[in-house]
């Protein structure tokens, strides 16, 4: 499987889950009217916060799906899987150009807590990944660095 194969299913998956989203009180009311309620019934209905809200009675479901155990780290064990996830986020991250091009891209793959003075492989490790992952980390770095110059990004 390839990243990009990888986030296309992550995001087939979300899309399918039971939330509406409203940024303003006409979608709002739009939404609660398409699955049969009134603006008044905020009582049968839960906020995910950013504009998005779930029926009560979808609770389980939601749950299941921010609950459920992640294949992202049996998948980062391959190198090949890995080099290509990274290099993906930073091609996604302003990475060259960001001054916390190396967090930003770490945390897409774990928990770790942004210090100016850390590098991508201190994040790493402090997420838990091992040698091979901070080879893959280094290798995608090379090859972003090495697009970037040959397509003149910086």
């Amino acid at each position: 499987m390839t990243y990009k194969e990888y986030k296309d299913i992550q995001q087939k998956t979300a899309n399918e889950l039971p939330i509406f989203w409203a940024f303003s009180m006409d979608q709002f009311k739009e939404a609660m009217e398409e699955r049969g309620l009134t603006v008044n019934d905020t009582d049968k209905i839960y906020g995910l916060g950013g504009g998005g809200y779930y029926l009560k009675s979808d609770a389980e479901v939601i749950r299941a799906y921010f609950n459920r155990k992640s294949i992202l780290p049996e998948l980062m064990k391959d190198p090949l899987f890995a080099e290509d996830a990274f290099y993906s986020e930073m091609c996604n991250h302003e990475y060259g150009i960001n001054y916390q091009g190396d967090w930003d891209v770490c945390s897409c793959f774990g928990g770790c807590e942004y210090n100016s003075w850390k590098s991508g492989e201190d994040y790493l490790k402090e997420i838990g990944y091992g040698d091979s992952v901070i080879q893959a980390y280094k290798s995608a770095k090379k090859r972003y660095h090495k697009s970037a110059e040959e397509n003149e990004w910086y």
